[in-house]
């Protein structure tokens, strides 16, 4: 029996686990999930610590904030089996119901039976079964080792901050509070503050609407003017605005933007994403080029220089679940097969260049939805069910045709208004 850790039991960790209750040789493999929080759901947890989790004295994961809401309506957030939301549930759901949803997964497929929680892997290193992993029960804080076959990483690409370069020499001159989004875990606390959100994607939009809710006079959204700002038609106001120029100069509380734009801030907070690094994983074992929207994996699961080290979700994804899903199937599928379906290192480091290739230089709705698509087809060529057809596309294009034009903020909006930002 050869045994299989999954790393995270976030979106990432559960719906591998589906996967693999429905389709992995259990007499063969046998796996199991280790997941540092209390509870399941990853990313989903909402802690209000900033950097220190006191729970268990480790960085915080999580980079949820109070309020959140989903940005992709409940018709495309799921599974087309799962019928985790009702369907007189509003479009939009909070963190919270999402959250709950996740934990309705796990109870409804009996997945909680492989994950053990409060267990922290802090480092991956090879051994000669294949692996070792040094693992601390954060619950009696007593420490071992493990050994296993296979290692699969599902730890989600949303917990390292990545901050802004270009404004970084001028942000040391301003005067007032300078922070990342991951730490922004209540919007309320700056219904005071003249609020500025340096970003181009939907972070920066959804934390923004969030501060203009919560009352802050005056919301910024600084960006270059990329995809999703570009288009985006949402009807500004005095109080809450774009400007499509990057930053000039800073000089105290003043802030100069490339078109000629000035105004004053108490607050600019970096809405610039993530780095999708994994520092547990041992040096000798990180695959080159991760830190990428596309990362260098051979269809973007399998390390090619070690591919019994496998990652689940570490692709920029417009269906996480999806994709985690029909990952963990066609890794079941590369299992069932005793790993001789997959290439040699040679093939695999041919067809990632081919994926690079393939990776569009426009930042159309269309040429990314093309790349996905048919990247997310050929993954389920090994499921045995279909998770996408026609009418997903349909809806996922209708979909990102109102992320990308910010035409999703006024139904957030009208869905914002239950939320209590006193």
């Amino acid at each position: 029996m050869q045994k299989i850790v999954i790393i995270g039991a976030g979106i990432g960790g559960l719906y591998t686990a589906l996967a693999f209750d429905e389709s992995l040789n259990k007499e063969k493999y046998t796996f199991i999930i280790y997941e540092r929080q209390a509870n399941i759901g990853g990313l989903w947890n909402f802690v209000e610590d900033v950097e220190i989790d006191s729970s268990d004295g480790l960085p915080v994961h999580s980079a949820m904030y109070k309020n959140l809401m989903t940005n992709t309506t409940t018709e495309l957030v799921e599974l087309n089996f799962t019928n985790l939301f009702n369907e007189d549930e509003q479009k939009y759901v909070s963190r919270k119901r999402y959250l709950d949803a996740l934990i309705d997964l796990a109870k409804k497929y009996d997945l909680n039976k492989y994950i053990k929680c409060c267990h922290y892997v802090n480092k991956v290193k090879r051994c000669d079964k294949g692996f070792v992993l040094d693992v601390m029960n954060l619950e009696n804080h007593t420490a071992f080792s493990e050994e296993c076959d296979f290692v699969i990483v599902a730890a989600g690409r949303y917990s390292i901050p990545k901050w802004p370069q270009a404004e970084r020499e001028y942000l040391k001159n301003f005067s007032g509070e300078y922070i990342h989004s991951k730490d922004i875990k209540d919007t309320a606390r700056y219904s005071e503050k003249r609020v500025l959100c340096i970003g181009s994607g939907f972070s920066a939009l959804d934390i923004a609407l969030h501060l203009h809710k919560a009352g802050a006079p005056l919301v910024t959204v600084a960006t270059k003017p990329r995809l999703v700002m570009a288009n985006c038609k949402y009807e500004w106001n005095d109080h809450f605005n774009a400007v499509l120029s990057p930053i000039k100069s800073v000089d105290g509380f003043r802030v100069t933007f490339e078109n000629g734009i000035c105004a004053e801030f108490d607050v600019i907070i970096a809405c610039t994403g993530y780095l999708c690094e994994f520092p547990f994983i041992a040096q000798d074992l990180q695959p080159n080029n991760f830190n990428s929207v596309f990362p260098h994996l051979y269809e973007v699961i399998f390390n090619a220089n070690y591919p019994k080290l496998m990652f689940v979700g570490a692709l920029y994804a417009l269906l996480p679940k999806h994709l985690s899903y029909l990952q963990g199937h066609y890794i079941s599928h590369i299992l069932n097969n005793n790993m001789e379906t997959l290439p040699n290192k040679e093939q695999m480091e041919k067809a990632i260049q081919h994926m690079y290739e393939e990776l569009p230089n426009d930042t159309t709705m269309e040429s990314l939805l093309k790349f996905h698509y048919k990247y997310y087809y050929r993954l389920q060529t090994a499921s045995p069910r279909k998770v996408l057809d026609k009418r997903y596309e349909r809806l996922l294009k209708y979909n990102f045709e109102r992320l990308f034009t910010g035409r999703h903020l006024e139904e957030m909006n009208k869905g914002l208004n239950d939320f209590d930002y006193a």
